[in-house]
C-alpha cells in the first residue's frame, strides 16, 4: 500500500516537472515570436520611412551648382615671345623716334563658367556654354629687352616706358600669336573637364554641349 503511494507521488512528481518543462518552453517560445514581431516592426517602419524620403531630382539647378565651383575656368595657355618695331615722326634726327622691343608673353583662354545654361530630360543633359575666349594676355616686364634705339634733337634720350611699352607688346600679341588655335585648344578642353564633372551625377543620360549661334 505504502508503495502505491509513493508510485504516485513520483507520478505527480514527474508530471509536475513536465508541466513545468512545457510552460518554460511555451514562453521562450512567446518571448521569441515578441522579439520577431518588434524586428518586423521596426524594419517595416524603416522602409516606409525610407519611401517617404523625396528622391532627389537631377535639374539644370544641381548642374549649375557643381559647375560653379569652377568659376572662370582656364583650359589652354599659350606662351609668345614677340618683337616689337616702334617708329613715331617722319624727319629722321629731328622728331623721329625709333626701337625695337622683344619680349615674352603669356595668353589665357577659357570660359566663364557662369554664363553656362542647362536642360536635363530624361536622356540627355544639354550644355550650353559661351564661347572660349581670351581671358588674358600678360607680358613679363622682365623679359623686355630694347635694341636699335634712336632718338630725335626735339626728344632727346626719350626711352618709351615700361607702361607703354606692354601696352604695344599686347597689341603685337593679339595681332600675331595664333589666338584661333589656343581657343579651339581651350574649348577642347572645356568640354573634357565639364563632361568629367557632370559624368558621375548624370544617371545615364547622354551629355551634349553646346554653343549659342
Amino acid at each position: 500500500m505504502f508503495g502505491d503511494k509513493n508510485k504516485n507521488e513520483a507520478l505527480r512528481a514527474q508530471e509536475s516537472i513536465e508541466r513545468m518543462r512545457l510552460i518554460r518552453t511555451i514562453l521562450v517560445i512567446i518571448v521569441a515570436l515578441v522579439f520577431i514581431i518588434v524586428i518586423l516592426i521596426i524594419a517595416l517602419r524603416m522602409t516606409s520611412a525610407r519611401k517617404k524620403e523625396p528622391t532627389p531630382v537631377l535639374t539644370g539647378s544641381v548642374i549649375n551648382q557643381q559647375l560653379a565651383n569652377c568659376s572662370n575656368l582656364t583650359t589652354a595657355e599659350l606662351t609668345y615671345n614677340g618683337l616689337v618695331r616702334f617708329s613715331e615722326g617722319d624727319i629722321p634726327f629731328i622728331n623721329q623716334n625709333s626701337f625695337s622691343m622683344i619680349y615674352t608673353a603669356t595668353a589665357k583662354a577659357g570660359i566663364d563658367i557662369s554664363m553656362a545654361e542647362t536642360t536635363v530630360t530624361d536622356t540627355d543633359i544639354i550644355i550650353t556654354l559661351p564661347a572660349c575666349d581670351i581671358q588674358e594676355i600678360n607680358v613679363d616686364p622682365d623679359s623686355l629687352e630694347f635694341f636699335d634705339e634712336r632718338t630725335s634733337l626735339f626728344n632727346p634720350s626719350q626711352k618709351t616706358d615700361v607702361v607703354t611699352a606692354i601696352q604695344y607688346a599686347e597689341e603685337d600679341v593679339k595681332a600675331k600669336a595664333d589666338l584661333s588655335s589656343l581657343k579651339n585648344r581651350a574649348t577642347d578642353q572645356t568640354e573634357l573637364i565639364i563632361k568629367s564633372i557632370i559624368e558621375p551625377i548624370a544617371e545615364g543620360r547622354n551629355i551634349i554641349i553646346k554653343y549659342p549661334g
